[in-house]
């Protein structure tokens, strides 16, 4: 159409003819959106394609709005020569008329034409402007906080708030790469939300701690305030976020329902069930352990583990990869179980059985890796222990542990994950990842020169002596927070706990109750250090009160 248009106007003139040059650009950019694999961004490639023949059809019109005024022009031409005034005066009025439609038909057809052009500038589907920007600065982020969190140990890791806030958006800005990436208009809403996060959050928690600084809010959060502008108003933002996330469930029959093991559905679950019970089986060591201190399993605990009681969201990958390979191997291997032996009772037991061998190869195979010492774990006291890396109670407890899964959860949650629409899965399993991404960060991944392990002992002594302080420094911002919540100073917060009238009776005496409790323990940690620090270091963890002095 563009073609044969430009034929029948190529003497109109070089603006409608550069006009004309820009709408070839619709085909360039309907073959790069079919290309991408996108059928979402062909649509609206497609809408460009429309928005551009319209304006060609309004080039038409002017055109033909030209010829009509000139047409109107030789007729006032004609009457002029005839002398005629009252021919003369009707002439020129139908003229006016006609040039002032084609005037209009000409600037409708600009209009058009840049409409067009505007489509065809923003459907380019490699094309995301400014907001490739800000994806190198969400990445920067990302790398950055990732390799600091590698490089630091977790003995000595702050969790402050300040931490803990930018831990937080490491995670929504990583999510935000999942929708540019897949071109979703939720993108757009979402990043608005997380630029507030970053404005609100830091903005209470200044007000609550009694530091509120507008200065030092305006500049800290001025990249999130940046943010939340230019992903309201943005016409590129707009125009490139516009895929619609679909909330289709797929096929999904709860009577004859067949996990599906091929596709990325199922690779992506697999990864989410390792993360997530990576996680979830920390909990399972500790309830273990309970077991022993109660006394209903024999075994040993060491209640001063940090890994265990105090880094509670420390993975461990074991219990992650036996889920894994009760998904690849035991469960496709129980059910084939259930279809050949009669009574099913066989069946169970082959795949218990099974599943307490599979744990105890995967517990000793670690234990050779990471646990060459015995320093993790040794059930070198046990009965029926191999190497004091593997036991018979342990294997029996996780072989119970891991049928339970094979059986019964595991294939309950893949009918459960089934029934959830698979961009609505995709977007939770890059929260997961990117939770997952600082908590192995900061837990798994050590390098060797920060590992406890190639230490000397006057190096172990320090780092313990610079945990207590930061224990101590931990306290007092509790004490701090107490007095800034009931303004009054920390010198006199229980004084301001006991005339505060805005408390129930119950609610001041757990108050007093948590603010001995801190007293205590930061009297038990200063005891410490004062009979192992030197002399020139023993000042900086004296009491409040001599610090405020």
């Amino acid at each position: 159409m563009a073609e044969e248009v430009k034929d029948v106007l190529a003497d109109d003139g070089e603006d409608i003819q550069a006009r004309l040059d820009s709408l070839e650009k619709v085909e360039k950019a309907i073959d790069g959106a079919f290309n991408s694999g996108k059928k979402e961004r062909a649509k609206v490639t497609q809408e460009a394609q429309l928005d551009a023949a319209e304006a060609v059809a309004m080039v038409g019109i002017a055109f033909e709005s030209d010829v009509a005024a000139d047409e109107a022009r030789r007729i006032t031409a004609i009457a002029e020569g005839s002398g005629d005034r009252e021919r003369i005066k009707t002439a020129r009025k139908k003229e006016r008329e006609i040039r002032k439609k084609a005037k209009a038909d000409h600037k409708a057809a600009t209009e058009s034409a840049k409409q067009a052009y505007d489509a065809i500038k923003f459907s380019d589907p490699n094309s995301m402007g400014f907001m490739r920007f800000v994806q190198i600065v969400f990445a920067i982020h990302i790398a950055s906080t990732l390799i600091l969190l590698i490089l630091t140990s977790r003995d000595t890791v702050s969790y402050s708030f300040a931490n803990i806030m930018d831990w937080i958006m490491v995670v929504l800005e990583g999510v935000s790469f999942f929708f540019f990436i897949n071109r979703y208009k939720a993108g757009r809403p979402f990043v608005i939300g997380v630029a507030l996060v970053g404005i609100i959050v830091p903005t209470i928690a200044s007000v609550a701690s009694g530091n509120f600084s507008l200065i030092v809010l305006l500049t800290n959060g001025a990249w999130y305030i940046f943010l939340f502008f230019y992903f309201l108003f943005s016409r590129r933002v707009k125009a490139t976020l516009v895929n619609d996330l679909s909330f289709r469930k797929g096929e999904y029959e709860p009577e004859n329902f067949v996990i599906n093991r091929r596709g990325w559905p199922f690779i992506r679950n697999l990864i989410i069930f390792f993360l997530v019970f990576s996680t979830l089986g920390h909990f399972m060591e500790i309830g273990m352990c309970q077991f022993i201190i109660m006394g209903l399993v024999e075994g040993e605990v060491d209640t001063t583990n940090t890994m265990l009681y105090r880094d509670l969201m420390f993975p461990f990958p074991m219990e992650g990869a036996v889920v894994v390979i009760i998904a690849l191997f035991l469960y496709p291997f129980y059910t084939w179980l259930k279809k050949k032996l009669k009574p099913v009772f066989f069946a169970y037991l082959i795949s218990f059985v099974t599943s307490a061998l599979l744990c105890a190869t995967t517990e000793f195979c670690a234990g050779l890796i990471f646990n060459a010492d015995l320093q993790n774990w040794d059930y070198s006291n046990q009965f029926g222990n191999i190497m004091g890396q593997v036991c018979l109670q342990n294997t029996i407890a996780f072989g119970a542990a891991a049928s339970i899964i094979n059986w019964w959860v595991y294939p309950l949650l893949e009918k459960l994950l089934a029934r959830v629409p698979n961009d609505i899965m995709n977007i939770a399993f890059a929260f997961i990842l990117m939770f997952n991404t600082i908590i192995w960060s900061l837990y798994i991944i050590v390098p060797p020169w920060i590992s406890n392990e190639n230490k000397t002992p006057q190096e172990l002594a320090q780092l313990a002596q610079e945990q207590d302080l930061q224990a101590i420094q931990d306290e007092r911002g509790k004490l701090s927070t107490y007095a800034a919540l009931l303004g009054t100073s920390s010198e006199s917060l229980a004084e301001g706990v006991r005339e505060n009238k805005g408390i129930t009776d119950s609610e001041r005496e757990a108050i007093l109750a948590e603010i001995d409790g801190i007293n205590v323990r930061i009297s038990a940690i200063e005891n410490v250090l004062n009979s192992e620090l030197p002399e020139e270091l023993i000042p900086s963890v004296q009491t409040p009160e001599a610090s405020s002095e």
